[in-house]
């Protein structure tokens, strides 16, 4: 964070963020909280993706902060500052998560309450909402479905013997289903930004997604499709997306937005990789989910 955003950035996590814990589904998980001084203004539940924790969403939380609004990013099952075994985890349970940080947003904070995440987030955002029906709209930094072949031979190690490999995967997990093992055997991270020391640095924290057990993968493939069909869902929904994610593609969020059933929908273009290293491009993402919850206010 130091080297490609400056430790101005670092000094705003020691003056702006409250660490907290609450209770989830195996026990208590890490969040860290964002409280502005206005209790009505409205919250942002914001979740990381499989690759890394609530901290690395920094870039993403303090320009928004800045314009006024709660936030609180959540460290999910396997991720981050949580006590357990890191990276196990499933992804059932990660939508309990992001549920029960939605319910303590609405304890804690009296306006709207907006769900969301970057990468894999934002579809852990939008199937925890199809679900359990908790949060007021949705502002997703990326937005794919894993029921798409086209995209999971596209982004997987795995590729076209995908078929095959569940079901040796699940025999695996029945056997062994908490080991753990390198999160690039199953999705790469080489395009996870277009710096190569920044994705090395990544994969070397301890706390961030590097490893994945095998129930965790497997769950990616089994339990990773949406209760509600994208052209059912009415809520309003912000879709951000770079137009250089070379990790997943820009095609594969469009289609899902296309689908989208809300008459509130918005998709915004970034310049960038997956996670953008320039600040202007936070700049630009707050300004847009600025805009978009004062239309929905």
């Amino acid at each position: 964070m130091h080297i490609w955003f400056g430790k101005e950035l670092i000094d705003k996590w020691y003056k702006y963020a409250e660490v907290q814990q609450i209770d989830s589904v195996r026990g208590k998980i890490h969040v860290e909280v964002y409280r502005n001084e206005d209790p009505t203004k409205p919250t942002l539940v914001f979740s990381h993706g499989i690759a890394g924790y609530a901290r690395v969403l920094l870039p993403f939380i303090v320009p928004l902060f800045e314009k006024g609004y709660n936030i609180i990013a959540p460290d999910l099952e396997g991720f981050g500052y949580n006590e357990r075994k890191k990276g196990d985890f499933c992804w059932d349970e990660h939508l309990i998560n992001l549920r029960d940080t939605v319910e303590y947003a609405r304890a804690n904070f009296k306006g709207k309450v907006y769900l969301g995440g970057g990468s894999m987030g934002g579809p852990l955002a939008y199937a925890t909402d199809a679900r359990y029906n908790c949060a007021d709209g949705l502002v997703c930094w990326c937005l794919w479905d894993f029921r798409d072949k086209e995209f999971v031979r596209a982004t997987s190690t795995t590729g076209r013997v995908t078929p095959v490999f569940i079901p040796l995967l699940k025999l695996a997990s029945i056997l062994f289903g908490r080991l753990t093992i390198h999160t690039t055997r199953i999705v790469p991270y080489r395009d996870l930004t277009t710096d190569p020391n920044f994705n090395t640095m990544l994969l070397q924290d301890p706390h961030s997604g590097n490893t994945i057990s095998l129930r965790g993968a497997l769950s990616l493939f089994i339990q990773a499709k949406p209760d509600l069909a994208h052209e059912l869902y009415e809520k309003p929904v912000l879709v951000c997306q770079p137009k250089d994610d070379k990790m997943t593609e820009a095609r594969f969020t469009k289609r899902i937005f296309d689908k989208l059933g809300s008459e509130r929908k918005r998709y915004v273009d970034f310049t960038g990789g997956h996670y953008p290293l320039e600040k202007s491009t936070y700049i630009k993402w707050a300004e847009a989910v600025d805009k978009f919850i004062k239309e929905n206010e």
